[in-house]
């Protein structure tokens, strides 16, 4: 009896720091919009396409500054700001929604596989620990609108079972809308395969589903068509050949590999200092191994489907390693790989849960190590994005003073 109410009050306790942490997301994300830090160059490059161009003119003109950017999200960021005179608070209003809004998706995607609330809290900690998470909350980028579209085909994704048994008369209507991300958000194409993936499969079991299959393929070949003619014929990447695999030599090739694979895994909690960096970094390698871990342990326990974070994290891998050899898009500049964060914070934690079957000590050391980083680690950006001193990248030691 008094072990099962230990387990109760646990489970209570847990649950209202998770309930306090999902609060204080949003308090700091809305310090961080509400202080209208000034706009950066990249801001201020697109601000200038923002404020000149008018209707037609965002899907056949090139971008006055050279920057890439969706093209009916920047006309939605104009239509938002015009009748606020393009102020701040207004050209970055949608970008502190979609990552509130993608924060939320995210959040029940995961409560999903962290069971136990004590690991759900931590993960949320760690989202919490992002610097990158919460600044991006207010930016005039798009990569909250990344963010939010992962968020999106994962959600879509657990639930694509439940719809296709129980809500067929939904079912259709939302594979239809399900690619018209592809025209708010680059990153997109990288989920989108997943749905139809799945639908191949469960159509070739039940034949009735064929025509959800036609639906979904109708629909990615229209809105890919609009994404194309009126965006990405319009788009060069251009500025990041220092993110793409090369193939100039052996030695090149594992070079540009290995650092921009220690990029994606490693830079999304810290950068500043190195040293701090270095130390936090032995846990996301534990991440990285875990994302073919994971993959081998569930794909067959999914049969053989696309219907989770564990099995997708390797397939959205490897699609980013095509793409960055193809120089079609960076591999793992951080603010362009955003929208593999929440993934990558998954695995992690994932990935050192998992080593409870190696060694019960090893695993309690190693968590406990990881827990007291975060804590540091969100503390420090508690302060600074109260203060009006948050960044992507800030400093964060002694509090964000340097000596």
């Amino acid at each position: 009896m008094i072990k099962k109410d230990f387990k109760i009050s646990r489970e209570i306790f847990f649950q209202y720091l998770i309930l306090a942490i999902t609060v204080w997301y949003v308090v700091l994300c809305i310090f961080h919009y509400l202080f209208q830090r000034p706009l950066w160059c990249d801001e201020l490059a697109v601000y200038e396409s923002v404020v000149h161009f008018k209707g037609m003119d965002f899907f056949t003109e090139n971008l006055l500054v050279g920057q890439n950017f969706p093209r009916l999200h920047l006309f939605l960021v104009h239509t938002v700001s015009e009748p606020f005179n393009y102020s701040l608070l207004s050209v970055r209003f949608l970008s502190f929604v979609f990552m509130l809004s993608a924060f939320f998706l995210w959040k029940n995607s995961i409560s999903r596989e962290f069971k136990d609330k004590r690991d759900y809290f931590v993960y949320l900690l760690s989202w919490c620990s992002s610097a990158a998470l919460i600044y991006y909350s207010a930016e005039q980028k798009q990569y909250s609108m990344d963010v939010l579209a992962s968020a999106i085909f994962v959600f879509f994704l657990y639930n694509q079972d439940f719809l296709e048994q129980q809500r067929r008369k939904y079912y259709g209507v939302i594979l239809f809308f399900l690619p018209a991300l592809i025209t708010m958000s680059y990153p997109a194409f990288f989920f989108f395969v997943f749905p139809l993936y799945n639908l191949f499969v469960s159509s070739r079991k039940d034949k009735s589903l064929i025509k959800f299959l036609v639906i979904y393929v109708a629909a990615i070949l229209f809105f890919s068509f609009l994404a194309y003619y009126f965006d990405m014929r319009l788009r060069k990447v251009y500025g990041y050949d220092d993110y793409f695999i090369y193939f100039t030599s052996v030695g090149e090739f594992f070079k540009t590999l290995g650092e921009g694979t220690m990029n994606l895994f490693s830079r999304f909690l810290v950068e500043r200092p190195r040293i701090l960096k270095k130390i936090i970094l032995p846990f996301f390698i534990i991440g990285f191994v875990n994302i073919f871990v994971i993959f081998i342990a569930n794909f067959k326990k999914e049969k053989f489907r696309f219907v989770s974070v564990k099995t997708i994290a390797l397939a959205v891998f490897v699609e980013m390693l095509i793409l960055g050899a193809l120089k079609k898009y960076p591999f793992t500049v951080p603010r362009t790989s955003l929208y593999f964060a929440p993934i990558v914070l998954f695995l992690t934690l994932d990935g050192i849960l998992s080593l409870k079957k190696v060694n019960l000590y090893l695993y309690k050391a190693v968590f406990s190590l990881y827990c007291i980083l975060l804590t540091f680690l969100f503390l420090q950006l508690s302060f600074l994005f109260l203060t009006g001193k948050g960044a992507f990248a800030p400093l964060l030691w002694f509090w964000g003073i340097t000596k």
